[in-house]
């Protein structure tokens, strides 16, 4: 919330896609940002993960269509 203008619960959908998107666990995103009010750098895949994260959906490239079959894999 202190980063951008938004209200608790899109700072809170923000961090939550934040950890899927970097792979990182929510609690080391949180602290990460926490250091970062300290003074400290984000660790680049925090910080790359935040700025995808914060994306709208709509600026994000469509998904490729699947294959007829309605199979993953």
């Amino acid at each position: 919330m202190a980063l951008t203008p938004c209200p608790g619960d899109a700072a809170w959908a923000v961090l939550v896609r934040a950890s899927q998107y970097g792979n990182v666990k929510l609690r080391d995103v949180a602290a990460a940002l926490v250091a970062s009010a300290a003074g400290r750098p984000l660790p680049a895949d925090v910080h790359r993960a935040l700025l995808r994260a914060r994306r709208p959906r709509s600026a994000r490239p469509p998904r490729p269509p699947r294959e007829a079959g309605g199979r993953c894999g």
